[in-house]
């Protein structure tokens, strides 16, 4: 019990001499996540005796912090080490699932790759049958930037969301048969 009104006591400190230091997409995430806190979803996350400070660093490490110019299109995007540790892999854990492509990771300008955000849902999982949609509109391994922004660009053919949305929501069959769709287009147009 003195953890916690210890942390109590030090989240009311801080916050009172930080808030002002926070930007408008913070505040908005610390109201959304002070409303998900409010209305039970972490009930069982938060007994006593809980390192609110551990806790708080996994909470940060799941933020995508790379910032690129591509950020509008594609991103947010993770760089490999928050994306390991978030995800509570190796970095050669990554690097299998991106040759594998179970994930999308993407070269940038310093030789390192980035992990586009919109891959990962909620709980850290990558998108469902990402592999077998990557075969299809890029099977040579030719442009991952395109398929990236491929995935993510909203398309009236999957309801006015992204193909990557879609996955997410369980119509596979419907993005393979759009990702044959485009990749017989670029075939054509090649």
């Amino acid at each position: 019990m003195a953890t916690t009104a210890r942390a109590r006591a030090r989240a009311e400190h801080d916050g009172a001499n930080d808030r002002a230091a926070l930007s408008a997409s913070a505040e908005a995430l610390l109201d959304a996540l002070r409303r998900r806190l409010v209305s039970g979803h972490a009930d069982g996350a938060l007994g006593d005796g809980v390192d609110v400070d551990v806790l708080a660093d996994r909470m940060v490490a799941a933020l995508p912090a790379v910032k690129h110019e591509a950020d509008a299109l594609i991103g947010p995007f993770y760089d490999t080490p928050t994306l390991a540790a978030w995800r509570g892999v190796t970095r050669q854990a990554l690097s299998k699932a991106t040759a594998k492509r179970d994930l999308i990771g993407l070269k940038i300008g310093d030789g390192s790759l980035v992990y586009p955000s919109f891959q990962f849902g909620a709980s850290g999982a990558p998108l469902p049958n990402l592999r077998q949609v990557l075969a299809l509109i890029d099977p040579d391994r030719i442009d991952p930037w395109g398929s990236a922004l491929w995935l993510n660009t909203v398309a009236d053919e999957f309801g006015g969301t992204t193909a990557a949305q879609a996955l997410r929501d369980g119509r596979d069959e419907q993005v393979l048969a759009a990702a044959r769709r485009a990749a017989h287009a670029w075939a054509a147009d090649a």
